[in-house]
């Protein structure tokens, strides 16, 4: 007879229990290594953790306190290796890599000379938009395992690793993580729609720039004729191409700036200035 299927509360306790003993190993390891590679002692404590139980076909110290065991998409067999390797790199290092991944895009966009201004910021805005939308694509499937069971990490889900029970659980219908779980969905989607909203406002603004200005205006950092311009922090004006582009300091003072920090300015005419 099959195991019946762990209950989203079981698999939250499990959840909430590793990722305790995840960060006090994390902090653990942040004593005794350089203090500029601290960042680094959250994904290698998870990536130790999970290697000496789930990569050995243990439960880990949640699962055991909740009495729920990894299976595979059949409920029968345990997970194979590949598949509980690959959870654990996904669970470790998914995020930062895929963050990585879309701030090479950036930079590459950014250096493009091929490309067209008008595209470059565009891809831009679309690249920036993605980075702001990561960190919800777990919030939703986090929610959806509120509300319909199943593993809380993505990488879990992956490799099609679900949880079963191996000791009877009272039964109990959790009506409040089902609510948990629509009210993290609804504010999932509300951050993703308000930067795609925002995404699509700044593509919406890069259209009515101003094409051409007075030929008199040059930009100081190209010495080409200042098209679409900007202003940054420090008060001094360059063109876009120039302001989203390789520069991240200001060609006359030095000032350093970011991207986001860069302000097109609208309705422009030479004369107003």
């Amino acid at each position: 007879m099959a195991l019946p299927k762990a209950q989203p509360a079981e698999v939250l306790r499990a959840w909430q229990k590793d990722d305790f003993y995840e960060k006090q190993f994390a902090g653990q390891l942040a004593r005794i290594i350089p203090s500029h590679h601290a960042p680094k002692t959250i994904p290698i404590s998870s990536l130790l953790y999970k290697s000496f139980t789930t990569l050995k076909d243990l439960q880990t110290l949640g699962e055991e306190y909740s009495g729920i065991v990894q299976v595979d998409e059949s409920y029968h067999k345990l997970p194979t290796y590949g598949n509980r390797l690959l959870s654990i790199l996904l669970s470790a290092f998914g995020e930062t890599v895929t963050r990585k991944l879309l701030s090479q895009v950036e930079k590459k966009i950014e250096v493009n000379g091929t490309l067209r201004p008008e595209v470059q910021n565009v891809l831009l805005i679309v690249v920036k938009a993605l980075g702001n939308i990561v960190p919800q694509i777990e919030s939703i499937h986090r929610a959806l395992s509120y509300i319909n069971g199943g593993p809380l990490q993505i990488g879990k889900f992956v490799s099609g690793i679900d949880y079963v029970h191996v000791r009877p659980a009272a039964a109990a219908y959790y009506a409040h993580l089902r609510l948990l779980g629509l009210v993290t969905l609804l504010h999932a989607f509300v951050s993703s729609g308000k930067s795609l909203y925002e995404a699509k406002k700044n593509i919406e603004q890069l259209s009515n720039f101003p094409n051409e200005v007075d030929s008199n205006k040059t930009c100081v950092a190209c010495l080409e004729e200042l098209l679409h311009p900007c202003v940054l922090h420090c008060g001094h004006l360059f063109c876009m191409q120039c302001c989203y582009g390789a520069l991240d300091n200001c060609p006359l003072c030095r000032t350093p700036f970011t991207k986001n920090t860069v302000v097109p300015i609208m309705n422009y005419y030479p004369g107003e200035l």
